[in-house]
């Protein structure tokens, strides 16, 4: 029994990870028929994780706030928590004009490029968007966009908003209920807090369990993925993909240094993160990878885990790092293509508006976010109805790089938010076990 579970942990081994994404991707580019032998797989592995992500939101969440509130110093964390959350974000947006308007993506393109371009719109011009976007951004009547914001907050019924996976209800949902328990007597408090845990332990061993088929699932993610992207898409966008990976890789770059800086070490820092990295690349989806990326603060860095618990999921929520350097990046690109002049007060609207756009994208993933772009093109009078299809076309490629900035950023934010931690005793006392 022993000998086949030392079996089994090879597949959690980085060499397990490396040849399912390499059967993924050789599938998907290379064996079309293959494709719905494996497919299932990687659903089945997402289904699975995202059963378990809501019930460690609710539970981690709602446990966090109502133990912080018991604590001395909880208003000089949530006022750090404040500014460092907005100086992420506002550095991602700059981050991504800068980028943008250096490597010039969407000037000078050439005639095959333009072509391409032409083909694309063409070919999708007749598709309902309204229904391949999955329920687009549209702007209220008669209402404001703030009191459209907030009504989108509440759940009429926290079961159905767990049922349907709807991540930003559950999430105001747990805060609500966390401040709730944090005001009641202790005793009964406790009660509730220990029951809370007991779920979210037994959900986090559920995603440890699988982790497991994690290589299976990887390989039916991305050879389902890689299928769908075509090369007319690949050569319309041939100068920007290539400005986006740079500029995601740039970031992730950037929040390994500040991760340095406050973990002293570098490696260890980016070894320890192996697992929440491989899930977000693997799956695009941030929610997939907020177990992991828990358990790495908590046992691979040693952070508190009463914060952590309440900060990874707020910062994947909240703290949309990595849509709002997309969108920075993407409006320069529409920007450069219309031939229109980029001054001062265009820059600072694309990076307000950015920022706006990627905090309004909280609870929606996939190309459904991508309407959102319409909150920068809007006030720059850009026609985003035609190139939003470019986008969507796209995003199969851009998409986990941006899941990646959404959780690795997170994990160095909090770096920045909590106590530097004796990450060096940790490694030590880790290698020391059997």
């Amino acid at each position: 029994m022993n000998k086949f579970i030392s079996y089994l942990h090879h597949l959690k081994s980085n060499w397990a990870i490396f040849i399912g994404a390499a059967a993924g991707i050789h599938i998907g580019l290379n064996e079309p028929q293959l494709i719905k032998v494996v497919s299932p797989l990687g659903q089945f592995y997402l289904d699975m994780l995202t059963m378990c992500v809501l019930p460690i939101l609710l539970t981690a969440i709602a446990l966090s706030i109502g133990r912080l509130l018991n604590q001395p110093d909880s208003h000089r964390f949530v006022s750090r928590l404040s500014w460092v959350f907005l100086g992420g974000i506002f550095a991602a947006s700059a981050t991504g004009t800068f980028f943008g308007m250096m490597f010039n993506p969407g000037s000078h393109l050439d005639t095959a490029s333009l072509d391409a371009i032409g083909n694309v719109i063409q070919d999708l011009s007749a598709v309902d968007l309204a229904v391949d976007l999955n329920a687009p951004y549209q702007p209220p009547k008669d209402s404001s966009l703030l009191q459209a914001f907030f009504f989108t907050l509440v759940p009429s019924n926290i079961f159905s908003a767990l049922a349907n996976g709807y991540t930003i209800k559950v999430l105001f949902f747990a805060i609500l209920f966390g401040f709730a328990i944090g005001t009641i007597k202790h005793s009964v408090a406790e009660h509730i807090c220990t029951s809370f845990e007991a779920i979210y332990s037994a959900f986090s061993k559920l995603v440890q369990w699988l982790m497991y088929v994690f290589p299976f699932g990887l390989c039916g993610l991305l050879a389902a993925t890689l299928s769908q992207i075509g090369s007319d898409a690949i050569l319309a966008m041939i100068k920007f993909i290539p400005v986006v990976i740079l500029t995601f890789i740039g970031w992730f770059v950037l929040m390994c240094l500040v991760l340095w800086h406050r973990t002293g070490t570098f490696w260890y820092s980016l070894s320890a993160l192996k697992e929440p990295i491989t899930v977000s690349l693997g799956t695009a989806n941030s929610m997939a990878s907020l177990p992991s990326a828990l358990n790495a603060l908590i046992d691979k860095f040693g952070y508190q885990k009463q914060k952590v618990d309440l900060l990874v999921p707020l910062t994947f929520n909240l703290c949309r790092i990595g849509p709002t350097l997309y969108f920075a990046l993407a409006t320069v690109f529409v920007v450069q293509i219309y031939n229109l002049d980029i001054g001062l007060l265009t820059v600072a609207v694309i990076i307000i508006g950015s920022v706006l756009a990627g905090t309004a994208t909280a609870g929606s993933s996939g190309v459904s976010m991508l309407t959102m772009l319409t909150l920068v093109s809007g006030p720059l009078g850009l026609p985003l109805d035609a190139v939003l299809v470019l986008f969507v076309v796209i995003d199969p490629i851009v998409a986990p790089f941006r899941v990646l900035a959404i959780v690795h950023s997170s994990c160095a934010i909090i770096s920045v938010v909590l106590p530097k931690p004796d990450v060096q005793q940790n490694a030590l006392s880790e290698r020391s076990q059997p």
